[in-house]
């Protein structure tokens, strides 16, 4: 009520949009200083920081399949293996479905980190199970494949360190809202 009366004041005024952003400001000041203002920048911070960049990762390892995807995949071998005559139909195969699960495990980054934002832990623990399947999935086929598995090894840690972060945080969520909700599972 009173701040509706202040804002019919700015109004008045002439000045709303300064109204808006000194409310902005004050609320900016305000939310490092209650644990559940400190969870939610730290959400804010996890999914711009790791997930959304590990999106564009997996799509930017997407693009580079498609772009091997007119000819031999000479950027996907084996270290100091040269072309096999015999697997070369089966990689070129392959591209298409290693390009599909690259894309699938950047769109499931992308939805990890808005559910994240949004606090949606039932759905984080599918979207993250997903992910892990994925990237086993993905180093199991490059492996029967015959191709460089060693690419993946910069996924796999930020895989790790992203999993680490998830459990972390709904630890921290569970502790913050405890008063609140019982719905969380405790891990």
């Amino acid at each position: 009520m009173a701040m509706e009366a202040e804002f019919e004041a700015a109004i008045e005024d002439g000045r709303p949009f300064l109204f808006a952003l000194g409310c902005l400001f004050a609320a900016w000041r305000e939310i490092g200083k209650h644990s559940a203002g400190r969870l939610i920048l730290a959400n804010y911070a996890l999914a711009l920081g790791l997930l959304i960049p590990m999106a564009t990762l997996q799509f930017q390892q997407a693009a580079g399949f498609l772009s091997s995807a007119e000819g031999m995949p000479s950027g996907i071998l084996s270290a100091g293996d040269g072309p096999n005559l015999y697997l070369i139909w089966s990689q070129n195969s392959a591209i298409p479905i290693l390009l599909i699960t690259w894309l699938v495990l950047g769109m499931a980054h992308l939805c990890l980190a808005w559910m994240l934002v949004e606090g949606d832990w039932p759905r984080i623990v599918k979207c993250s199970t997903l992910i892990g399947a994925a990237m086993i999935t993905l180093s199991l086929f490059m492996g029967v494949l015959m191709l460089d598995v060693l690419s993946l090894r910069t996924q796999v840690a930020e895989l790790m360190i992203e999993f680490v972060a998830m459990i972390s945080m709904s630890r921290w969520h569970i502790s913050v809202f405890s008063d609140t909700s019982r719905e969380f599972p405790t891990w």
